[in-house]
Order: structure tokens, then C-alpha cells, then sequence
């Protein structure tokens, strides 16, 4: 791997607004080091302890190192791996090829566009795209709300958009799926955090709100809703709750209302629609996700957002086990 940072140390303990600064510059510094992702796996890699990527143990040891990258081996299960193993670079061919496919992801180009502008096959394309936006999907574990909260439905036709049916049987069972909705929850606060969660079929239920307000609501947070049972009353302790009806909603001056988060699930719904013509369901927290960073993390900057991405992408140490757990796995536990 090559050094991207003269000073290892002086890096690791640079601050946040210092970090944000390297990221930005990130794309020319990997084109000036002629460097690619994989080299900078290597330098996120040093800034959190190896991790067995089999059991999870933190009880590792190195153990020499293979095509330069370090090799590792964990004193619990036994298991050899790599700084990479399990990222969303793990076992990636043309390597040199992902910084420009992140560009040309940015730029809101097609798997077609993407493919032919960069000198791979479509297939590639697309597990490109999916390798990072599973990655992606660990940034919800860094949301959490506060203050005023405001929460709304989204209801998106199921879709699956790309599949190949084996059998008239499987046709038939997805042709029954597509007569339903599924339900996904948008939650967003006044400081501007925002999270949509994908979780059932056809409507959201309350036990689904209350077990993911437990973990990422504050207890002194106020929760704005519809005027719906779903909406009006939570077991979680100590949370309150207004009912927000839907012919007060159009009041920007009400201090209690759903307009924001009104406002972002209209214009993901668009996104969607319009920029993909529809994504298969089984992969619609992805874009999910991607709708959210772009709006929380990205400057709407080409150059700086490439830095931005791949780190987040780096951050995500089981992204590539994600990806191959979706990619084989169809949605049938919506409940």
C-alpha cells in the first residue's frame, strides 16, 4: 500500500474541521500519490483497532504481510485476514478504477454511463454502486434526534426491479407482492438530523415506531405525527407527543408540524422515480441512505463529496459481507 501521510500521528489526531479539510482534498491527494482505494482502506484501517472479521474479537495479532498489505490473525477463531477483508474494497478488481466510478456516481450518472465512461461491464457497475451504498448504510448508527421530532409515512410500491424468476411459481408469488405498499419512517428534528427507515408492508405499525424511537430519540424529545392511533401515543418512557392533523400542517408558523420532514419524503419519493425509475425494495434502505448523506454529510461539491463518501464507505468494516447477504437474500420478512 502506498503512504498517503507524511506524519501517521499528526493525522490521527487532527481535529474535525481538520478532518473534513483532508477529506476534501482527498481525490487530488490519491491522483497526485497515484493512489487508489484500496490505499486509502489501509490508512482509515489505522485508525481503529483490527477486528476479526469472522467472530469480531479485538484479540489480534499480525501476522506478516501478503501483496503489501498487513496481514492479521485472530488468537480467538484462528482466522487470517486483511486490513480490507469484509470492506467494501475487499477482493476488487481494477481497483485504480473506483475513485473515477465514485465521481461518475456523484455526477448522478446511470450503471450504463458509469460502465462505458469508466471500461467495465454493467454487472460490475452495479455491484460498484451496491458495495458502497451498503456501506453507507452504517452511518444510522450515528442519528440520533433531539428537541422536536417530527415523524411521517411513506408509503413506496414494492418492487423488483432487475429479478429473474426461476420459475412461474416465483413470478407469480412477486406478482401478488407487487399489489402491496411497503412503509418506510421518516424522522427528522429541528437541528437536522434525519433518518427514513424502511420496516413492513402496507402501513407502519406502532410497535415498529416505538422500537426504533427507543433507540435514537431522546426521552426529552417532543414527537410531532399525524392524527393516527400509529401516531399519537408511545410507550417509551417519558416522550412526549403531539398530534399534528393534517389541515394544520399547510401552518409554517406552528411551532408543532411535520412540514420539513413533509417536505424530504415528497422529494426522495421523486428522486427516486426520477434520477432511477424505481429501485428493487430489497435495496431501497441503500438509497435511503444515500438520499440522507447527501443531504446531512455532502457539500453538493463534486470533488470534495468523492473524499467524503469514500470515507464513509471505509468506515464500514462488514460492507462487503452486507452487500452479499442482500444481494442473495429477497425481501420476505417485511411484518
Amino acid at each position: 500500500m502506498k503512504q498517503l501521510v507524511d506524519n501517521l500521528v499528526e493525522h490521527l489526531s487532527m481535529g474535525k474541521q481538520e478532518h473534513l479539510a483532508f477529506l476534501d482534498g482527498l481525490f487530488y491527494l490519491l491522483k497526485q500519490k497515484d493512489a487508489d482505494v484500496v490505499d486509502y482502506q489501509g490508512l482509515k484501517a489505522q485508525s481503529v483497532s483490527p477486528q476479526c472479521p469472522k467472530c469480531e474479537s479485538i484479540n489480534i495479532i499480525k501476522n506478516g504481510h501478503q501483496q503489501g498489505q498487513q496481514l492479521y490473525q485472530c488468537k480467538e477463531c484462528g482466522k487470517n485476514f486483511r486490513v480490507t477483508t469484509g470492506t467494501f474494497v475487499y477482493n476488487l478488481h481494477k481497483k485504480e478504477l473506483m475513485l473515477d466510478y465514485i465521481l461518475c456516481m456523484l455526477e448522478g450518472k446511470s450503471l450504463r454511463q458509469c460502465a462505458k465512461e469508466i471500461g467495465i461491464d454493467l454487472t460490475t457497475s452495479f455491484e460498484w454502486r451496491h458495495r458502497i451504498l451498503t456501506a453507507l448504510r452504517s452511518f444510522d448508527d450515528n442519528v440520533n434526534f433531539f428537541g422536536i421530532m417530527e415523524l411521517e409515512e411513506l408509503l413506496m410500491k414494492y418492487s423488483e426491479k432487475g429479478r429473474r424468476y426461476k420459475s412461474k411459481e416465483e413470478y407469480l408469488i412477486a406478482q401478488e407482492k407487487k399489489q402491496h405498499n411497503v412503509a418506510v419512517l421518516a424522522m427528522k428534528d429541528r437541528s437536522g438530523n434525519m433518518l427514513f427507515n424502511l420496516i413492513c408492508f402496507d402501513k407502519i405499525k406502532k410497535v415498529k415506531i416505538e422500537k426504533i424511537l427507543r433507540k435514537k430519540v431522546s426521552t426529552s424529545s417532543t414527537i410531532c405525527g399525524e392524527d393516527r392511533k400509529e401516531f399519537k401515543k408511545f410507550r417509551s418512557k417519558n416522550l412526549k407527543s403531539k398530534t399534528v392533523k393534517r389541515e394544520l400542517v399547510k401552518d409554517q408558523n406552528d411551532t408543532y408540524n411535520i412540514n420539513t420532514v413533509r417536505q424530504h419524503t415528497v422529494r426522495f419519493a421523486k428522486w427516486i422515480d426520477k434520477q432511477f425509475r424505481g429501485v428493487a425494495t430489497k435495496y431501497l434502505q441503500s438509497y435511503i441512505m444515500w438520499y440522507i448523506v447527501k443531504h446531512k454529510y455532502l457539500l453538493n461539491k463534486l470533488i470534495e463529496d468523492v473524499g467524503r463518501i469514500l470515507n464513509l464507505a471505509a468506515s464500514d468494516r462488514r460492507a462487503w459481507y452486507e452487500y452479499i447477504k442482500l444481494r442473495n437474500k429477497p425481501i420476505e420478512n417485511l411484518t
